[in-house]
């Protein structure tokens, strides 16, 4: 550790010898504690699997649909051959398409295989009632990642222009004439420039909640007359359907202007250079490239990841938990199973005495609370079971006259069947949200669950090799950040069932709302070396960090080997991170999380045992006066 540092820095200090090393891989936007780990399970599933090709005894049957699968997507021989063929079953089906009727007669279909449309439906638990799922809707994603990109428009027309000259490349490539690419992209342009007035920025998806809009179906009816939306639900769920979960009113409410008979011409040429876009890397190796080429310029990856990886992640993606179930059975032990198991019990258990003795919350909030956290489920590792779509799953090679685009039409066929089938059932529960293979973890607000992948549980985060405040700075923070998210500004407005409910006094909710907006301003508008940070996009997360923080460096001091410095030291190592400076500023528009560098410091500056062990004092950089520090949870 860089000593003179730590008063200026303190994750330079940690991190700078680190940082002075590490090299963004070609293929990547960053590298990172994360990335580091993931490489690493990455190498683990690429040996697994070029074992497993050669030798399939003992596999599942699910695992031997990954094999047949992967030897499809590597076969880059057989896909040249058949170069943009396997494409035409979807562009014949958007070409069909000459009037809004037409969309509208067809629409479960491309609903069902996912091609692109510009609206769509999907089935989540209900807010208002946890133990039941119902219909949401909304409008598909922009070409840009978020409204403010829109916004400025210097920097409009640059992306827009980088937008058109890498999508250009890519239509030629599938055949298109100079003439009919800029018909489709002057009038797919035109109607994604309809949808910007609508669209919520990253600011606004972060409210989760105000994602939650429901109109009964009449009112649905009223405001979109131009297209039957009530009959498109019920088709896809095969039930009389009495309301619609709107994500956007704005959409709705200008619903039949956007997508309207006149309008149709713009929307079947973003149809086309949509699907286009997400069909490519199931054609060529030239196209597959080019497919990507806008979101590697936004994000500053300086290549295309190999053939050979992104085969692997090609095969892998559809069929992620399968392999994860074996990547956490396997290489994650009973004893670190167990360890983790109690590791997060002991932090829920501080975070009990935290409320217990908390001086801003009445008794009554504060038992509310409590019961929440007594009802907390936690997964560790690996799920107890699958969604059983893998198994009706059938992968039948290149032999048998398929392609990767009948594979992929024919898989999220299935499960989207699946998943609107689940329309007004009760969730399961077991089923995670991403594969035990994941570098990752989650706090679900509708479950009240948390769940950390196997994946995560390594060094630094974790290590039985690690001493305990090592361990409590990194696994135990994340652990407590999980379950600080079920107290954020999003957690906080859900109960103990998984259900939209108030459950706080106005006097409390009033002190919290204060506290909550106290964190964004520490956070608005500080400076990273690449941008300001947004202090209202990252507060949910800056939120669970710190009460993460918090609750961890407690759970650590009641070790009898406690450390300050090994937890400190662990908590900035685990958030090292190296990006490119245009995937740093897309960041900092779209992701609810804090940068790396206020996620150690500023976090560690509002913390008075931080402060006190190194005697920080006013004219030092990572000095907060306690008037300005914010204590939540």
């Amino acid at each position: 550790m860089k000593k003179e540092q730590i008063k200026t820095n303190f994750y330079e200090a940690v991190n700078g010898e680190w940082l002075e090393q590490a090299v963004i891989p070609g293929d990547q936007p960053t590298i990172s504690a994360f990335l580091e780990l993931h490489l690493g399970i990455e190498k683990t599933l690429m040996d697994l699997t070029a074992k497993w090709e050669q030798d399939q005894t003992g596999l599942s049957d699910n695992l031997k649909k990954f094999i047949t699968l992967y030897q499809m997507t590597k076969d880059f021989d057989t896909r040249d051959k058949l170069g943009t063929k396997p494409f035409e079953v979807v562009l014949d089906k958007i070409n069909q398409l000459n009037t809004l009727k037409d969309l509208e007669e067809v629409f479960c279909d491309l609903t069902l295989e996912s091609i692109e449309t510009p609206f769509g439906f999907s089935v989540m638990q209900d807010f208002m009632n946890s133990n039941n799922q119902v219909l949401y809707f909304g409008a598909s994603d922009l070409f840009l990642p978020d409204t403010s990109y829109y916004k400025d428009e210097n920097t409009k027309k640059q992306l827009i222009g980088l937008f058109t000259t890498t999508t250009t490349q890519l239509l030629s490539l599938y055949g298109f004439s100079k003439e009919e690419i800029e018909k489709l992209l002057t009038e797919a342009l035109a109607f994604d420039e309809l949808l910007v007035p609508v669209t919520k920025s990253s600011v606004e998806k972060a409210d989760y909640v105000k994602l939650y809009n429901p109109l009964k179906k009449e009112a649905v009816q009223a405001l979109t007359k131009n297209l039957d939306l009530m009959a498109q639900a019920e088709r896809l769920v095969k039930q009389t359907v009495d309301q619609l979960i709107v994500t956007n009113l704005d959409f709705v409410n200008a619903f039949d202007s956007i997508i309207s008979e006149e309008n149709f011409p713009l929307i079947k040429s973003w149809m086309i250079v949509s699907n286009a876009i997400r069909f490519a890397s199931d054609l060529t190796d030239e196209i597959r490239i080019a497919g990507g080429a806008f979101g590697r310029a936004l994000s500053g990856i300086k290549e295309a990841r190999s053939k050979e990886k992104f085969a692997f992640y090609q095969a892998y993606n559809p069929l992620s938990q399968v392999v994860g179930l074996h990547y956490g059975e396997t290489y994650f032990g009973p004893t670190a199973k167990n360890d983790v198991k109690t590791m997060v019990h002991e932090m829920i258990d501080v975070y009990k005495e935290r409320i217990t003795e908390n001086t801003w919350l009445n008794e009554k909030t504060k038992e509310k609370a409590i019961k929440k956290l007594s009802t907390l489920t936690v997964h560790v590792g690996y799920p107890d079971e699958l969604p059983p779509y893998y198994d009706a799953y059938q992968i039948k090679g290149y032999e048998q006259g398929s392609d990767l685009v009948q594979e992929r039409l024919s898989m999220t066929k299935i499960r989207n069947q699946y998943d609107f089938a689940k329309y007004n059932k009760a969730p399961n529960k077991n089923i995670w949200g991403m594969p035990a293979s994941m570098v990752n973890a989650y706090y679900s607000p509708t479950n009240n669950q948390i769940v950390f992948p196997a994946a995560i549980l390594q060094r630094p985060y974790y290590s039985l090799d690690q001493t305990p405040s090592e361990n409590y700075g990194g696994i135990g923070a994340v652990m407590a950040h999980e379950i600080s998210h079920a107290f954020d500004n999003n957690g906080a407005k859900f109960d103990e069932t998984g259900s939209l409910n108030n459950w706080w006094t106005d006097q409390d909710l009033e002190a919290f709302n204060q506290k909550a907006k106290d964190m964004i301003a520490l956070f608005d508008g500080v400076e990273t070396g690449y941008g300001v940070c947004n202090g209202e996009l990252t507060v949910s997360e800056n939120i669970a960090d710190s009460g993460g923080l918090r609750c961890a460096l407690e759970a650590s001091k009641k070790g009898s080997t406690h450390n300050l410095e090994e937890f400190f030291k662990n908590w900035a190592r685990v958030w090292r991170n190296k990006s490119s400076l245009e995937y740093s500023q897309l960041l900092l528009r779209v992701d609810v999380h804090g940068p790396s560098i206020l996620r150690a410091n500023m976090q560690l500056s509002n913390l008075l045992e931080f402060q006190d062990f190194y005697g920080i004092g006013e004219n030092d950089q990572m000095y907060l006066a306690k008037d300005k520090m914010v204590s939540i949870w």
